[in-house]
């Protein structure tokens, strides 16, 4: 008998959304410090400090639940399961990017704020949210 226990291998691209969940736990943590740190006076615009808190806390909740999604992908419908860990990626994205550079460098597309592309990301995330409960729907629970 071997000394290691036989594990499931995860699929790519539930791999990828893993490492990108870690990863993105990282970040926040270093965001989040630079959040609590940072003196008001380097913030691009009024609030920033708040604005950039709550990307953070966005980006370290749905980090998590991209870890949680990835790890028990094998619970839940394959297909969706990957359709949900994609959209909650990307929506994370397109939400806690933009807040970010709002919050610290106040940047603008051409004349539009770069921020306005959060609620589209915020959208995602409701999206992949659904999609975690669809895929829950889709496949009988199995211990």
């Amino acid at each position: 008998m071997s000394a290691n226990p036989v594990r499931a291998s995860m699929p790519d691209p539930l791999r990828g959304s893993f490492i990108f969940a870690t990863l993105s736990a990282a970040s926040g943590v270093m965001l989040g410090a630079l959040s609590a740190h940072l003196p008001d006076r380097l913030f691009a615009v009024p609030g920033g400090r708040a604005m950039l808190h709550s990307a953070v806390e966005i980006q370290m909740w749905h980090a998590l639940g991209l870890c949680v999604l990835s790890l028990n992908a094998s619970r839940l419908s394959p297909k969706l399961i990957r359709l949900t860990c994609l959209c909650m990626a990307v929506g994370m994205v397109l939400f806690c990017v933009p807040v970010t550079l709002l919050a610290l460098f106040n940047l603008k597309l051409g004349p539009m704020s770069v921020g306005r592309i959060a609620p589209y990301g915020g959208t995602m995330l409701m999206i992949a949210w659904c999609l975690a409960a669809a895929s829950a729907l889709r496949r009988p629970f199995r211990d």
